[in-house]
């Protein structure tokens, strides 16, 4: 087995095992332990299990017309469904409740079409994407597809990381600096624009940055979740010990697990996440790397920044830096959906590393932002 792959194995455990103890401290305690410990299993089981079927099943296969387009549709008709029938919780849209045994985020298996979609158009019209239509409209347009379901769902965090992403993808296949700076303003302006025409939205980000303004009020989630570092303290106060979960902290499982983790495992438990994600991000990169091909190298790629982008906004969320998003730490946080798609696309990207080459192949097929930047396609 590959080094790159073995760590990326190793990390996805112990992130999920983290979240099971995140898990078991915010409800494990608070509900009934039995039906805590069923609703992980069955977590772990259809998880691992995708995780597991992805380490054998060729990524190759995924880019195949038929695989690309049940894809496409499954994730399409989700998200179309969540508008009509999905329930709505604290103002949001976002989930499909299945016979009223479970719920489903479609967007949540929305970003694996588009991360499948993405590298399928940039490798198959590559020698097309020195033009301004190939290069960054028709990619920009195919993610915004996706991301405009997202946003009608009151959900503006998963389109941000999707866009990022794409752009990240973008620009790794060599698409030209100019056009991706006309799809980074492009992006940049309809941001802007969703953040503006909400004056909720300019509050948030206001209190977000100065809690003490209104303490009680708006800047109250902050607060607390900062109070939970300085709890924690070093070393933490043990699992199961923490008290900001009890009310302090609304949704502590699924929007400050970071915060949780400072308060019982303490600051050295807060350290071991963001060492954990950035061990994941770099032997992501280096996956991407030894890629055999570009659609993995993209395909990797775009895993990696999925993934890493939004542990990274996560974390910062949970710091104060930025607006709580809604969305979920990935492997830490409670969320059914995002837990089984994250170990989607780990055992999509492990089994990339399991066909990683060990000479570098030509630069024609490789990544450029690794070995051939000087030479961008113009």
């Amino acid at each position: 087995m590959h080094k790159d792959s073995s760590v990326i194995i190793v990390i996805t455990v112990i992130l999920a095992i983290l979240g099971i103890l995140v898990g078991y401290s915010v409800e494990g305690l608070r509900t009934n332990l039995q039906s805590f410990l069923i609703k992980q299993f069955i977590l772990m089981f259809i998880g691992g299990g995708c995780f597991i079927a992805l380490l054998f099943y060729d990524y190759h296969k995924l880019f195949k017309p038929v695989n690309l387009w049940l894809l496409t549709i499954i994730c399409f008709l989700g998200l179309i469904a969540v508008l009509f029938f999905g329930e709505l919780r604290n103002g949001a849209r976002r989930w499909l409740n299945i016979f009223g045994v479970f719920s489903l985020q479609p967007s949540e298996f929305a970003k694996i079409a588009v991360l499948v979609t993405i590298a399928w158009y940039l490798s198959r019209f590559y020698n097309m994407l020195k033009g301004f239509y190939f290069g960054i409209l028709f990619p920009i347009l195919l993610a915004l597809v996706y991301c405009m379901f997202i946003v009608l769902e009151n959900d503006q965090g998963t389109p941000t990381v999707i866009m990022t992403t794409v752009l990240c993808m973008m620009f790794v296949a060599g698409i030209h600096r100019k056009y991706l700076l006309i799809g980074a303003g492009i992006f940049g302006g309809i941001f802007a624009f969703f953040v503006i025409s909400k004056p909720h939205r300019i509050d948030r980000i206001i209190y977000t940055w100065f809690p003490e303004c209104d303490p009680s009020g708006k800047g109250w989630h902050i607060i607390q979740s900062l109070v939970s570092f300085y709890r924690g303290n070093l070393l933490g106060v043990g699992i199961g010990a923490g008290e900001q979960k009890l009310d302090y902290l609304p949704e502590a499982h699924r929007d400050f697990p970071f915060s949780i983790i400072g308060e019982e495992m303490g600051m050295l438990g807060a350290i071991l996440v963001v060492i954990l994600f950035l061990l994941l991000i770099y032997y992501g990169f280096e996956i991407a790397r030894k890629s055999p091909d570009l659609q993995g190298s993209l395909l990797a790629m775009g895993i990696t920044c999925m993934i890493g982008i939004q542990a990274i906004i996560m974390m910062m969320v949970n710091i104060g830096i930025l607006p709580v998003k809604g969305m979920c730490l990935p492997l830490i946080s409670s969320g059914g959906s995002s837990f089984i798609a994250n170990m989607f696309m780990l055992g999509c990207l492990v089994n990339i590393g399991f066909q990683e080459v060990r000479t570098e192949s030509p630069s024609y097929w490789k990544a450029f932002i690794f070995l051939n930047l000087s030479n961008p396609i113009k």
